[in-house]
């Protein structure tokens, strides 16, 4: 059951956080370009580098990519009904920054067929991966999802106990 409560909430962090992605991108793409070197923010450990970015997660190939519109699709509906479902406010605020992320790499793929990534994390050459605003929302989203669960579920276990 969907509350009502929760919509306004819900699709204004939406749009927010797509915004932020939406504009970040902009940015990034009017002072950098692909073959410009990594602009340092802080030291070599965070900086800006602007890649294009045609596949899927950590820039794995996971086939056609019509499957990335797909997969991205069924998971906006699924976590929207789940978001708009919840009683607890922080549940709703973390599903809506990860719908918002997810909206703003699909935005990217219908206008570019492709994209933008620009955060280059690291030392020395031990590297993360590119990514950009809306891939941290869904991966610090999910994480702090998935850690609450696990860390909520045993302490619910061990009251019972």
């Amino acid at each position: 059951m969907i509350l009502k409560r929760n919509v306004k909430l819900f699709f204004v962090i939406i749009i927010v956080t797509l915004l932020i992605d939406q504009i970040s991108k902009l940015l990034i793409v009017n002072f950098l370009t692909p073959f410009d070197p990594p602009a340092n923010v802080i030291g070599s450990f965070l900086r800006f580098k602007l890649t294009y970015n045609p596949y899927g997660v950590f820039s794995i190939s996971f086939g056609p990519n019509i499957l990335y519109y797909i997969f991205s699709i069924i998971g906006i509906f699924i976590l929207t009904y789940v978001g708009l479902s919840l009683k607890d406010r922080t549940s709703v605020i973390v599903f809506s920054i990860i719908i918002g992320g997810a909206l703003g790499n699909i935005f990217d793929r219908v206008r570019l067929d492709y994209v933008i990534d620009f955060i280059d994390m690291g030392i020395g050459n031990l590297r993360w991966f590119t990514y950009n605003f809306a891939d941290a929302c869904i991966t610090v989203g999910a994480i702090f999802l998935l850690s609450r669960e696990l860390f909520c579920k045993k302490k619910k276990t061990s009251e019972t106990s």
